[in-house]
């Protein structure tokens, strides 16, 4: 048997907005501009499969490489966006089928594997890029990253935010 112990955090600053008007106090939603951190941390114990220890790379950690491109028992993980939204308020497609805002983030991650916790930053990977962003309602946001590494490119397609 093994285990995988996690600590994790997230904080989002808002900002002036830089596209729009920010909305005032009385819209139940206004749109933000913010910048927002993430990072996490993860040790494995015990013995578990390949597929089951901590990863990096893909749509939600390190953008710019590959699903699970990094792999081993510890990992650490940190991100930085600028969220933006350059339609704030949005427009119909259909009667019934509304787009409510369409905005980017940009964002710069760094994170490592190791196979114990004290060689977690001898190689630190790091990417960068750019996301398109479309929410259908407040909680249906669908992104696409455009991910930049030292080995390649990277694009996927995700649902909601990525912390």
């Amino acid at each position: 048997t093994g285990a995988i112990f996690s600590a994790f955090g997230s904080k989002v600053f808002t900002l002036p907005p830089l596209l729009h008007d920010g909305g005032d106090d009385q819209e139940a939603h206004p749109p933000t501009d913010g910048l927002a951190f993430g990072a996490f941390v993860q040790a494995s114990s015990g013995e578990l499969p390949f597929y089951s220890l901590p990863t990096l790379g893909g749509s939600q950690t390190l953008r710019g490489f590959i699903t699970n491109r990094f792999t081993d028992r510890t990992a650490w993980h940190a991100s930085a966006e600028y969220r933006m939204w350059f339609i704030p308020r949005g427009f119909s497609l259909t009667n019934r089928i509304r787009i409510e805002r369409v905005g980017a983030a940009f964002f710069f991650e760094a994170g490592s594997v190791a196979s114990k916790t004290a060689g977690l930053f001898d190689h630190v990977e790091c990417s960068y890029g750019t996301s398109l962003r479309i929410s259908l309602e407040r909680t249906a946001l669908f992104r696409v990253d455009f991910g930049i590494s030292d080995e390649d490119t990277n694009v996927s397609i995700a649902y909601g935010l990525t912390f």
